[in-house]
């Protein structure tokens, strides 16, 4: 009995159509564009990181040069050992340190009071909820410098001058925050919240447990943007800290500027000193910014 055989044909290869070569080459002028780009924006900062090394005659020298011809590291020791008569030690440390806690102090009291304050506008019934939330919104488009001297004839009176107290009490609820978290809790399922009631568990329990590990991306995001604001003020330290020991970095960086008016490396130093901690803690948080940017309906602002 013959047994026939049926050889099939092999199987070709895909044979769709690849992807036209204008793709990869508009692909190419994108990238290439964006690439530029970013050179453009950060070329301040790599010129100003890269002067920090240089002496101040390359750095007053015209036409400037990108790299330095003698790489000088004693520019950030300099920096760093700097001391005043009137403190004792080395005062750069100390600036950091009074910026570092008491930008995370900040940041922390407002994440959880502006938590509050936004999951109580979001999810519970009171009379006059809506009329405070637009007082709160109306709050933002007012100048923070109006309540600048009110604020320093109050505090003197309590002998609160020379002191943190005017740097973290009137900011631990800030209008943006609460208007940022409120929007996302609004975003979440009431569904799980009411599994939790179901259960048993309280008011704040189902917003410390459910709302809160929800909201990580928001309230990275406003972490972020506290952090920055409150390292990088400058005007309610200047006015309320006044003893060189107290000072936050910027009014301690702006201080150093004037011991050294032509110290142009010194000074660029110092700038670094002061950026370089935001610029680490936003690479290492930028995935959850653009994530809670774009859940809270910030992205593109």
């Amino acid at each position: 009995m013959d047994v026939s055989v049926e050889r099939r044909q092999p199987v070709a290869a895909s044979t769709a159509p690849g992807r036209p070569m204008r793709f990869y080459l508009g692909a190419v002028v994108r990238y290439t564009l964006l690439t530029l780009l970013a050179l453009i924006a950060f070329a301040p900062f790599i010129l100003s990181f890269l002067g920090t090394f240089k002496t101040n005659a390359e750095l007053a020298a015209f036409p400037p040069s990108i790299l330095p011809k003698d790489w000088r590291l004693d520019n950030w020791l300099r920096v760093w050992n700097f001391t005043l008569p009137t403190v004792q030690g080395r005062v750069l440390p100390r600036w950091l340190f009074n910026s570092a806690w008491l930008a995370l102090v900040n940041v922390l009291l407002r994440l959880f009071f502006c938590s509050l304050a936004a999951y109580a506008f979001a999810r519970m019934r009171f009379p006059g909820r809506d009329l405070i939330f637009g007082i709160v919104i109306a709050s933002m488009a007012l100048p923070a410098e109006i309540t600048l001297i009110p604020g320093y004839v109050f505090y003197a009176r309590i002998n609160w001058i020379n002191t943190y107290w005017p740097l973290i009490i009137p900011d631990i609820a800030v209008p943006f925050g609460i208007f940022m978290l409120t929007q996302f809790f609004r975003s979440i399922p009431r569904e799980l919240e009411e599994a939790a009631y179901m259960d048993g568990a309280s008011r704040f329990r189902t917003y410390w447990s459910i709302a809160l590990p929800l909201s990580r991306p928001a309230l990275l995001t406003l972490a972020i943007l506290q952090f920055q604001g409150a390292w990088n003020d400058y005007t309610k330290p200047l006015l309320f800290l006044q003893k060189p020991n107290l000072m936050t970095l910027t009014i301690g960086m702006a201080f150093f500027r004037f011991q050294y008016t032509n110290d142009l490396s010194a000074i660029l130093v110092g700038a670094m000193f002061n950026a370089i901690p935001m610029l680490i803690l936003f690479f290492i948080f930028s995935k959850y910014y653009m994530e809670g940017a774009s859940y809270s309906g910030l992205a593109g602002q």
